[in-house]
């Protein structure tokens, strides 16, 4: 108990902005189960975000998706208040701006650092390219 407690001091942030995530989804009637000490979220969205211990996926993913999420929650416990910058951030800007790029240069989502740290510590074989 002590531990999730400063997990969540830790990463207060990220943790902040998943619950008020939390609280609209519930609010949307989503459903929730945990996982490892993570809470994970089924929302209407077709994509993953990991906030800290609240991780959330779409209706439809599966056990690959939520590994790859909790080890972003995994990144989030070590980072603590620097996660948002190092690991949310980025994926977003690759995710927006580089779209194009990647597909000219035949390159994964997931080929992004963070990305393929997340798989690693979620336990996540996936192929790059």
């Amino acid at each position: 108990m002590i531990k999730k407690i400063l997990h969540f001091i830790w990463g207060l942030p990220q943790n902040i902005v998943g619950l008020i995530v939390l609280f609209f989804t519930k609010l949307r009637g989503a459903k929730s189960e945990k996982y490892n000490g993570a809470l994970v979220t089924r929302w209407r969205l077709s994509s993953g975000i990991s906030l800290g211990m609240f991780i959330f996926v779409s209706k439809g993913a599966g056990e690959k998706t939520i590994k790859h999420e909790y080890g972003h929650t995994k990144q989030s416990m070590v980072l603590g208040p620097l996660y948002l910058a190092v690991i949310g951030l980025p994926p977003f800007i690759w995710a927006g701006c580089f779209k194009k790029y990647r597909e000219k240069h035949h390159r994964s989502y997931y080929s992004l650092y963070c990305e393929k740290w997340a798989d690693k510590w979620g336990g996540v074989d996936r192929l790059y390219y």
